[in-house]
């Protein structure tokens, strides 16, 4: 079924996220606005001169969220940019106020819309998206821990000399330094990843701290991140516009899962044409669930530190 996607931010990750549609294929309309018309006009016509080898998307820029209306979908990706050594969560202060006026113009023109946030921290602003927006639970989630489950995956099916399709492993928790893996439960082509030949504590140990920290290495080298990200939008994308029910670990303002309400933080989901159809309760140890409620603890520190 197609669909109308919107991108709010033409910076690197909207930019990358638009590309990335495109070659997809999904969406048969993409919008992609900025303040900065020029920056936007530039980007849309540089993706559409790929036309001949992509299918049908009919491309918009603009500054106006009028033309966001009618959206299925808007990708929040404007806000202040990760500095060197800046974690998410200090982001914060710049990027609520940015929020505030999005979510603002959402509501006139895209009522109706899913709001998917991609920007940083990620948790606590799609908290906030929630509130400000008072849409449906369902119609509004973050990328959350999917692009480090996607990193997870990506260092284990090197460890292992396995492709990363047929590892099935999660990281949950905060988009930041208090996520962490659910090693109980993944596995590789149905085999729990403690029973692969090769297995060890100390090893998975490296990969995650590698997982949790590489942000800040690719940020020093390139300035930013923003491929990989993209992405995973556009997967969210496909399972939203054509309905697929397959599950990720967004972020999403639980509602008693795990014994957890009023936080939006990283949980397996099944998402669909309404958003998040459920969100699931996979089995943690104490380990892992203690891991969580301290992930919960310095999220819900930074929701209230919001004047």
């Amino acid at each position: 079924m197609p669909g109308k996607v919107t991108i709010i931010g033409a910076g690197n990750v909207g930019t990358a996220t638009a590309f990335a549609l495109a070659l997809d294929g999904t969406a048969s309309e993409i919008v992609l606005i900025d303040r900065n018309l020029d920056k936007a006009k530039g980007e849309i016509m540089d993706i559409e001169h790929g036309s001949a080898f992509m299918a049908h998307t009919e491309f918009t820029a603009s500054r106006s969220y009028q033309n966001a209306k009618h959206s299925d979908i808007v990708v929040v990706t404007a806000g202040a940019a990760q500095a060197p050594g800046e974690t998410r969560l200090q982001l914060l202060g710049r990027n609520i106020k940015i929020l505030k006026s999005i979510v603002s113009e959402v509501k006139r023109y895209a009522p109706d819309s899913i709001i998917m946030l991609v920007t940083n921290p990620v948790d606590v602003l799609t908290y906030y998206a929630l509130k400000y927006s008072h849409f449906p639970h369902h119609r509004v989630f973050g990328t959350g821990t999917m692009l480090d489950t996607a990193r997870f995956k990506s260092y284990l099916a090197k460890y292992f000399a396995v492709n990363a399709h047929n590892i099935h492993a999660f990281v949950l928790g905060e988009h930041g330094d208090s996520s962490f893996p659910a090693l109980s439960t993944a596995n590789i082509g149905s085999i729990p990843l403690k029973d692969m030949p090769g297995y060890n504590d100390k090893a998975m140990q490296a990969i995650f701290y590698t997982v949790r920290t590489v942000v800040y290495e690719i940020i020093k080298k390139k300035g930013s991140t923003n491929l990989a990200i993209a992405t995973c939008v556009t997967q969210l994308v496909r399972a939203i516009l054509n309905d697929t029910h397959e599950i990720f670990p967004v972020s999403s303002v639980l509602r008693g899962e795990y014994g957890i309400k009023d936080v939006a933080i990283s949980t397996p989901s099944i998402i669909g044409r309404r958003g998040i159809v459920e969100e699931l309760e996979i089995p943690l140890n104490a380990k892992e669930k203690a891991l969580l409620k301290k992930s919960v603890g310095q999220l819900k520190k930074a929701i209230r530190s919001v004047k």
